[in-house]
């Protein structure tokens, strides 16, 4: 029968193995191409659950499917689904490469710079690298 085959992989995955049991979302998740498949031959989620059931699958803390179950696993799957495609859309038509290269720093597009500007900017640094570790030092010693 159909049913039977559209439901035997799920009904594997949701087995409980040595590592405990699966989750029932990502297990639905994965086969929801099969769960729409069946909804769409005009099964009904109380058949697919009875289904399940039947074929001993169980959610994970060990509950029965039930068609309100069901369908908000199925109705999860399906939204996370669009949201996954909807943000890859979005990323795939912006890439790094479409945006050109990254701007140069104001004032180096064509101007070299001088070796003496060049001095007194190091300077300049220097100077605010020297007064920056004097105000910790003496920040320092008048909080003592």
């Amino acid at each position: 029968m159909i049913l039977d085959e559209l439901l035997h992989p799920i009904v594997d995955a949701l087995a409980v193995t040595e590592l405990g049991a699966p989750k029932t979302q990502a297990v639905i998740d994965r086969h929801l191409e099969a769960f729409e498949a069946m909804l769409a031959r005009g099964l009904t989620y109380k058949q697919i659950a009875e289904g399940l059931n039947h074929r001993g699958a169980r959610g994970r803390t060990g509950a029965e499917f039930t068609e309100q179950s069901l369908y908000n696993v199925i109705s999860r799957a399906r939204e996370r689904k669009d949201r996954l495609s909807a943000s890859a859309t979005r990323r795939s038509s912006a890439r790094p490469t479409d945006f050109g290269s990254p701007p140069q720093p104001s004032g180096a597009q064509n101007s070299p710079i001088s070796p003496e500007l060049e001095q007194f900017r190091q300077r300049i640094n220097q100077a605010r690298t020297h007064a920056a570790m004097d105000e910790i030092l003496f920040r320092r010693e008048k909080l003592r």
